[in-house]
């Protein structure tokens, strides 16, 4: 299969997750993930970009618990293959944070959007829209943690 095909079909899973046709989505996302795996194995940086899109179509369609357990796996594998520093390794660990968040696992939740503020300070810089993101997660999640408890 081509990268074309591949990826033509990844942008057709967006259109049906833009339309909130979720079971679609998940569908085409799927088929990617499949395709690049073979193609490239599991671990390839573009099968981790398919995997990310399904894990966050998941999350997206209320399948918070299953995306969670896509959020770990994909965390983990980018962590291992790119390092803690890449920008893909911090927007997996913000969307697990974000899914944690979401599930009431408040404390888990701020603690990965506090390392994703350290090391996009560190990476980008203070004021970089990224990191300003970051913050106002951590933020909110903080907030959420002292109400809740």
């Amino acid at each position: 299969m081509a990268d074309s095909q591949i990826d033509a079909q990844h942008r057709l899973a967006h259109v049906y997750r833009a339309a909130r046709q979720f079971d679609e989505a998940i569908r085409w996302f799927e088929i990617t993930v499949e395709e690049s795996t073979a193609i490239y194995g599991r671990s390839h940086p573009q099968t981790l970009r398919y995997r990310s899109s399904l894990a966050n179509c998941y999350y997206a369609a209320g399948h918070t618990d299953l995306a969670i357990g896509m959020f770990l796996e994909l965390y983990g594998a980018r962590l291992a293959v790119l390092g803690e520093e890449h920008p893909d390794t911090m927007r997996s660990r913000g969307s697990l944070a974000n899914a944690l968040e979401s599930a009431g696992r408040y404390r888990e939740a701020e603690e990965l959007h506090r390392r994703n503020v350290g090391d996009r300070e560190d990476a980008l810089g203070p004021e970089h829209p990224s990191t300003e993101a970051s913050r106002r997660n951590l933020e909110r999640a903080a907030g959420r943690r002292n109400l809740h408890g």
